[in-house]
């Protein structure tokens, strides 16, 4: 009988280069904890990343507003509502235990029915088995007056039971919260202590127990003299280290790991019955993208033993048992390594394990590109060529999508790590296309799109190569979901409503593709059944997660978009799998929604105000779904109702210029997203709202744009085939697919002419209006005012994010059309834009409009206390003041012919003024007075001639006009005027 050699050796040296690497790390580790004094350690952590975490789920870190924390600028928080939770873990759990912990936190509520639950503390010695710990002091400072509601909740324990590994740290329950951000965790410190020669000693115990149980001798199952031997002289030394009291911890860690060492080697010393020949390997007999048949050399006892057998393991797992020396792996994933083991059986003996050996399926091949001289224009359906409305002087159509579908699918990562990431940044901003993030992976819809979609010019219709990445990619994007049924978008495990609630949508329509292909060929090559039903289960835990879980209704109320977006994600479902508990909860949101998603005044609520770019882009994105699901059944009147109240919202917030071609938004207030301006929008629900026809290209305008786009391809100029810019954001989004695959409607030039006709500035030229929020939410203030020569709104209300600028938001002209338009400001407190109209102090970064502007108003010399809701004033001027600060007062006068503005100010300041400039304009600046001409449209701002005035171009446009700040400097006060009038 022989002793183990041939692959077993490299087995031994992976071992021994394994524990060397344990020391290496034990003396790497101490750079990232605090020595306090002697033998005692702690970790510290300040929260600034996850870098000092174990393990983490559901959580994210922010750094704004540290004066509401106690300066501390960078705190832990929950990212969505559900349990989240973070663990430390000793940094080597062979020497070291934990002894005590502090931490901070900080609580926010204004009442006590909103004060989060207690945090929640597990230890355990394993990282298997945790015990919840009760040993913790909680310590409310009551020194401090909470500021915005925050107060200072610290918790800490001196000690920790004995031999404690891991400390998992629990975030109180928030669901009585509106927000799940409502604990935020600061500085961390854990107390350590040495404890190696606890580990050295057990691990004497453990080699004297296996020298005393092994059996000496050559025979299978024993161990040589010798080995026994070493191990003995190995244990001697380590228990005189043991035994010394000056024993340094690095002569104890030496003796440990040594003796780790000789264990080692003791047990490579065993002799077996069956043995493999020198060189043994496993190797690759045939392989293909699915398919390995592996193959290895007998046992050296192979010819004289009887009834040899051989077990093969695949990844860790039996797999099959033979007698021969080969065996086929079938249905495997392409491009993907396998780890294979084998071990020899007989008359109850077994061999030393075979391997693992590594093989890998064959690589899949690259997905080829399209070649456009072989398609005919023709061979496009004129559907195809229909540009989405989601982004502003966006041409591009189906042909653009298809051109580059082979860069974005050769994209994919086919390897370990993250197979299936979607590695191309054309879809999420670069600094969130990360693998963890699932909305990188919401591109599968194109993936499944191109690959169901039969067509003559669309070559990747049941392709191999395009359906073995749509499967890897759907894998990844499963592996990314929590097991409460949440998605990750900012870090590994850290989930969110936004990338849940998506997550649905999305996985619907490939269901459906894949569905329908299905249905219309029923040869049609689907992806594997198995990732296809694990597919539909996530997809059914994820929105039941979504719909029932009160956390992410909360934060649905706050954040609309990411929610009004459920119902026909969970329509979508119940088209292919009815549950009478899913439709239940369904119907139940929806019309809890009407009142809990949309203001008194009529937007969408975006960060619990609102945000223009938001409610235009995602959620009527979110409404073209909605009414493919809904058209035609018992709750499109309700849907119906609804919508109308946010179609009125734009009539007031949405200008047309007199020519047709794009609409200025009011969207300076917006709360999240720069200011946005459109040409058209999809809306099918126009078809029966009549009102949102127009926002809608018509028919005629479709008719060509399709001819156009045909030509485009015909002449081979590409022009609206740009290149694939690498820059995320909308370059290859899947919004772009809806307008394509989901229900549309045009009216004709008639049907838009009479609802541009009904919109409030057109049909009337005169009336006082407001839209009010509730109180209790935002509290938000628009004001229309309507003359025969010009139309304005004003923003006003508490600012509750940096991007919001009230005051002045647009001025338009009706035959001049945008003559002012203030624009949202930067997202940094301490930066600005320089794009929005008001008042700055000489000292100040922005204007005092980009604060709370909480004005009184009058009309006619009657004050108007305003109330939550919409309608229409009494006629008369509107006169709106409102303090600047605590430096001045600023009141500005509607009219008959234009507004007035006076300024008060105790030191100097600038008044901005942003103006749209068009290339044909006449613009003339004269002492104390600026005029603009347009065509037959004038505005004329004449203001103190002792201003120091200026008129600059920005950095901004829109459309064909640019912004103009007109500046003018005072002291003191300052009073102008605009006058807005039509040459006759």
């Amino acid at each position: 009988m022989k002793v183990k050699i041939g692959n077993d050796a490299a087995q031994r040296l992976v071992k021994l280069l394994m524990i060397a690497l344990i020391g290496l790390c034990f003396l790497t580790l101490q750079e990232e904890i605090k020595v306090a004094s002697g033998e005692e350690l702690m970790i510290v952590d300040e929260n600034a990343d996850f870098s000092k975490l174990f393990y983490k789920t559901n959580m994210s870190i922010t750094s704004s507003t540290p004066d509401r924390f106690g300066g501390d600028g960078s705190r832990f928080y929950k990212s969505a509502s559900g349990e989240a939770y973070f663990i430390y873990k000793v940094p080597n759990e062979n020497t070291q235990a934990m002894t005590g912990f502090r931490m901070e936190s900080w609580y926010q509520y204004y009442n006590t029915s909103q004060i989060p639950g207690d945090m929640q503390f597990e230890t355990s010695a394993d990282n298997e088995t945790y015990t919840p710990f009760a040993g913790f002091v909680k310590t409310i400072d009551t020194s401090v007056t909470p500021v915005n509601g925050w107060s200072n909740y610290d918790w800490e324990a001196s000690v920790l039971p004995a031999g404690t590994k891991y400390l998992k740290i629990v975030f109180g329950d928030t669901s009585n919260h509106p927000s799940s951000w409502a604990i935020q965790i600061g500085r961390t410190t854990i107390d350590l202590e040495a404890v190696v020669l606890q580990a050295l000693q057990n691990k004497i115990a453990e080699a004297e127990t296996a020298l005393n149980n092994a059996a000496i001798g050559t025979a299978p199952g024993m161990v040589p003299q010798s080995a026994a031997d070493a191990l003995e002289t190995a244990i001697a030394v380590a228990d005189a280290a043991a035994s010394d009291p000056n024993s340094t911890a690095g002569e104890l860690e030496t003796a440990y790991l040594d003796l780790v060492q000789a264990l080692e080697a003791f047990e490579a010393a065993r002799v077996y019955a069956l043995n493999w020949p020198g060189g043994a390997a496993i190797s690759a007999a045939d392989k293909g993208l699915t398919h390995i048949a592996v193959t290895w050399p007998h046992v050296e006892e192979w010819n004289e033993t009887q009834g040899v057998t051989y077990h093969v393991y695949k990844n860790g797992q039996e797999a099959a048992t033979v007698t021969s020396n080969v065996y086929a792996f079938q249905s495997l994933k392409p491009q993907m390594p396998y780890q294979f083991s084998v071990i020899a059986r007989a008359g109850g003996h077994d061999s030393v394990i075979l391997g693992p050996t590594t093989l890998a399926t064959d690589n899949v091949p690259a997905v080829p590109a399209p070649d456009f001289n072989l398609i005919d224009a023709d061979d496009f359906a004129d559907e195809d060529y229909i540009s989405p409305e989601v982004w502003v002087k966006d041409p591009r159509g189906i042909p653009y999508y298809f051109y580059h579908f082979h860069t974005v699918a050769n994209a994919v990562r086919m390897d370990e790590p993250n197979r299936g990431y979607i590695d191309i940044v054309v879809h999420r901003s670069p600094e969130k296309n990360k693998p963890y993030n699932a909305r990188v992976q919401e591109n599968h819809l194109w993936f499944a799109y191109f690959y169901t979609r039969q067509a003559p010019w669309n070559i990747y219709y049941g392709m191999p190569e395009v359906k073995m990445r749509l499967e890897a990619v759907l894998e990844h994007l499963l592996y990314l979901q929590g097991s409460g049924g949440a998605f990750s978008v900012d870090g590994w495990g850290q989930s969110s409503l936004a990338g849940t609630s998506f997550a649905v949508q999305y996985m619907g329509q490939t269901i459906r593709l894949l569905n329908e292909a299905k249905a219309a060929d029923p040869a049609f090559p689907s992806i594997d059944g198995e990732l296809y039903d694990r597919f539909v289960e996530s997809y059914r835990k994820a929105l039941v997660l979504v719909m029932n879980d009160n956390g992410f209704w909360n934060h649905g109320k706050q954040f609309t978009n990411q929610y009004t977006l459920v119902w026909s994600s969970a329509a979508a479902y119940l088209k292919y799998y009815p549950d009478a508990a899913i439709e239940q909860k369904m119907r139940e949101r929806f019309a809890a929604s009407e009142s809990a998603f949309i203001s008194p005044a009529g937007f969408y609520y975006e960060a619990n105000a609102f945000d223009m770019g938001y409610n235009l882009g995602v959620h009527v994105q979110n409404m073209l779904t909605d009414y493919y699901y809904f058209k035609d059944t018992d709750l499109e009147e309700d849907m119906i109702e609804t919508e109308s109240k946010f179609i009125d919202w734009l009539t007031y917030n949405l200008v047309l210029q007199p020519d047709g071609s794009f609409f200025a938004s009011n969207s300076a207030p917006s709360s999240r997203s720069g200011s946005i301006h459109i040409q058209r929008k999809d809306i099918p629900l126009a078809e029966k709202l009549p009102s949102a026809r127009a926002f809608v290209k018509t028919q005629e305008e479709v008719a060509a744009e399709i001819a156009a786009a045909k030509a485009d391809i015909a002449t081979g100029t590409l022009a609206n085939i740009p290149a694939l810019a690498l820059n995320g954001e909308n370059s290859y989004n899947p919004f772009a697919l809806y307008n394509r695959i989901m229900y549309r409607y045009y009216p004709t030039e008639a049907e838009r002419a009479a609802a541009i006709a009904n919109l409030p500035y057109m049909s009337s030229d005169r009336f006082n209006h407001q839209r009010i929020d509730s109180a209790s939410r935002s509290g938000l203030e628009f004001t229309y005012v309507r003359r025969p020569d010009y139309y304005a709104a004003f923003n006003a209300g508490e600012r509750t994010a940096n991007t919001q600028a009230f005051g002045l938001g647009l001025l338009w002209h009706p035959t001049g059309g945008i003559m002012l338009s203030s624009q949202s400001e930067s997202s940094t407190a301490t930066s600005t834009r320089g794009l929005s109209w008001g008042t700055k102090p000489t000292s100040g970064v922005r204007v005092y409009e980009s604060g709370n502007v909480e004005p009184t108003y009058q009309i006619a010399g009657q004050p108007l206390q305003p109330t939550a809701g919409h309608g229409d004033l009494a006629q008369g001027d509107l006169q709106i003041q409102y303090n600047l600060g605590t430096e001045g007062t600023k009141t500005v006068a509607f009219a008959e012919d234009g507004l007035s503005v006076a300024v008060s100010h105790q030191s100097e300041f600038t008044e901005y003024i942003p103006l749209m400039i068009g290339a044909e304009d006449s613009v003339s600046v004269n002492d104390g007075i600026v005029t603009i001409v347009r065509g037959d449209a004038i505005m004329e701002i004449a203001f103190d001639e002792q201003a120091a005035v200026n008129l600059a171009p920005k950095n901004f446009y829109m459309f064909d006009y640019r912004l103009h700040m007109l500046a003018l400097k005072k002291s003191g006060e300052l009073s102008y005027t605009i006058t807005m009038s039509t040459v006759e």
